[in-house]
């Protein structure tokens, strides 16, 4: 990773401090501005195949992952035209982290598999600047009880950044696009 061509963008977590998320050509890494020595870092080898997300491909043999060191799988959706293609899952020494549109602009960040709503972290929004804003999951009554959401590690907080960041958040759902090709072909 080279320093000239480097956009650096901090924002609040709200838990953990600063985090810091340093754009370049080819990847995106993340780090917490009070301790550099851990980080995530995704990286795209190769030319950029897809003009729609920072990272410059959504081809998951030409994408590389590392947080603090060790390297963990992508499984990045093909990013067309339903919602769950943008669905993007990390799995890190076992365990899954996932992030899946809720909107045209937002993803829900998920302590699992994209269908595990019981265990949502929160919503992130990736900003045409580099920043992420974030919102952290609230306890939901279920049924009268009460849901507590899971508490994200540093090391997952810095993997949910950087995919967003990587990626982009949100997309348009079918109904929307349907209803686009309606209002477009009526009259008036």
């Amino acid at each position: 990773m080279g320093t000239t061509d480097v956009d650096r963008v901090e924002v609040d977590t709200g838990f953990w401090g600063t985090l810091v998320i340093e754009r370049f050509d080819a990847g995106v890494r993340t780090f917490l501005r009070s301790d550099t020595e851990f980080s995530a870092v995704i990286e795209r080898r190769g030319p950029r195949t897809d003009k729609r997300c920072h990272l410059g491909s959504r081809d998951g043999a030409a994408v590389s992952a590392v947080v603090n060191g060790r390297a963990f799988a992508l499984d990045i959706g093909r990013g067309k035209l339903l919602k769950r293609s943008y669905r993007i899952t990390a799995e890190i020494d076992g365990r899954y982290l996932s992030m899946r549109p809720k909107d045209i602009e937002t993803a829900t960040f998920v302590n699992g598999k994209p269908h595990e709503i019981e265990k949502e972290f929160g919503e992130l929004t990736a900003k045409a600047d580099g920043a992420v804003d974030v919102v952290w999951a609230l306890p939901k009554k279920v049924l009268n009880q009460v849901v507590e959401p899971p508490q994200p590690t540093v090391e997952d907080v810095l993997v949910g950044y950087a995919i967003a960041a990587a990626f982009g958040t949100g997309s348009l759902s079918l109904t929307t696009i349907v209803m686009g090709f309606v209002a477009a072909a009526m009259p008036g």
